[in-house]
């Protein structure tokens, strides 16, 4: 791996594979979804589909005709705390690709036909998700469990805050954060860390005119759960029940046991939810659970999807498991199994571009060290009494909130009948 820091405040980052015939390009942001307090919500994914549109030299259409000339694949996405723009090429045509992506990240236009025709794009992609039972299920959840921060429930926003984004805005949200020293540009594959350094000091890239305010995100301020239920109607036939709780967040150590403890819930073929609610009684195809440390909040939540008369039993389940961690240590080969499991795809992972790309950014952008063999080691030094702590901590049932979708015919039975209900 090579560093360098332009004069510019542009980090640069190699990670070079000499037998590699592709290259990976990279620019990271840090901002996301939870960096628009004071914007319209849905922001920061909304200007990352406009980076698209055009920039100062180049039309959208003469950019989509680089990407294939350059035989390359284009593409970007937005998570809650940060933003990525990336081109994969040959190796032999990374200096093209590298130029393209500087140029929209830097350099985009934002025109005003554009930005209304891209509203109607992204409340298209809100609909889609809210017409996927799944998809919406975990939204709402995610929700509700962000309550004191509305700028946290989705990435993408609402029909009405993307509706309100104006050029104005699309401005002020890229000065403040499209700034070189917000930026970590990694470039894994086939590279030359010199020449790709030589190449950016060539481009035009912006100095800031002052120097970068950090925002720093405030931690979750969490919301009274009470084991509530908030019930949905849709049409559908089956059953979307999610569940959540609030976990640690990626600074604490209590993850590495959290990773164990649920996966041995429901994150593996041999998981405890998969093996009583799909194994032994059949009541769903798909079950799982998950534990989500993010940068200043984590989650811990789950899913299950099955007829609606048998929801209370596959629920009941889950309420077990979760009370089971609490009380009974892992045993030694179900301890095993999860490190084994857990480390395994973490290190087969590391074979993928994508993934040490992914690993450089995290660790210079957010000075979180996720090397390798440390996380291995972590893994591997948890104990059965460690997982305990962990559960008898986070997995508080009383305090987690459900998420159920049914036919409206079955969204909230009698005996539920104060609790919160409502149709989509």
């Amino acid at each position: 791996m090579e560093k360098t820091v332009l004069s510019n405040g542009l980090t640069v980052i190699t990670d070079h594979n000499e037998k590699a015939v592709s290259t990976l390009i990279c620019y990271w942001v840090k901002a996301g979804g939870h960096y628009e307090s004071g914007y319209p919500y849905g922001i920061a994914h909304f200007l990352e589909h406009m980076l698209f549109k055009g920039t100062t030299t180049r039309t959208k259409e003469r950019m989509n005709e680089l990407v294939e000339e350059c035989g390359g694949r284009r593409s970007a996405a937005t998570s809650n705390d940060r933003t990525k723009y990336f081109i994969y090429t040959p190796y032999d045509e990374w200096k093209q690709g590298v130029e393209l992506l500087t140029d929209m990240v830097f350099h985009s236009t934002f025109p005003e036909d554009e930005i209304g025709k891209e509203k109607n794009v992204v409340i298209e992609e809100i609909k889609r998700a809210e017409d996927y039972p799944r998809e919406y299920g975990r939204r709402e959840l995610l929700r509700m469990l962000s309550g004191m921060h509305p700028e946290r429930a989705s990435r993408l926003g609402t029909e009405a805050t993307v509706s309100s984004i104006t050029r104005s805005d699309l401005l002020r949200f890229h000065n403040q954060f499209y700034q070189p020293g917000n930026i970590v540009l990694v470039v894994t594959g086939h590279i030359d860390h010199a020449a790709l350094v030589q190449v950016l000091e060539s481009l035009s890239i912006p100095k800031p005119s002052e120097p970068i305010r950090p925002v720093v995100l405030e931690k979750l301020r969490l919301c009274p759960l009470d084991g509530r239920t908030i019930y949905i109607a849709k049409d559908i036939r089956q059953t979307q029940l999610h569940w959540g709780m609030y976990g640690p967040d990626i600074e604490s150590r209590d993850k590495y046991a959290g990773f164990i403890a649920l996966h041995v819930l429901g994150g593996g073929s041999a998981s405890r939810l998969r093996k009583r609610i799909r194994g032994d009684r059949g009541l769903a195809y798909d079950v799982g659970a998950s534990l989500s440390p993010w940068i200043s909040e984590g989650f811990i939540t789950g899913y299950v999807g099955t007829d609606p008369q048998r929801t209370a039993e596959a629920r009941n389940i889950i309420m077990e498991e979760l009370n089971r961690l609490k009380v009974e240590p892992l045993q030694d080969d179900e301890l095993f199994r999860a490190k084994k499991s857990i480390t395994g795809r973490y290190l087969i992972a590391e074979d993928y571009p994508e993934a040490v790309n992914s690993r450089l950014a995290i660790k210079h952008l957010y000075q979180e060290e996720v090397d390798p063999d440390s996380f291995v080691t972590r893994i591997r030094g948890v104990q059965a009494d460690d997982v305990l702590h962990f559960a008898k901590t986070y997995l508080n049932t009383d305090k987690m909130l459900f998420v159920q979708i049914n036919r409206e015919d079955q969204a909230a039975p009698a005996a539920d009948a104060d609790k919160e209900g409502r149709s989509a």
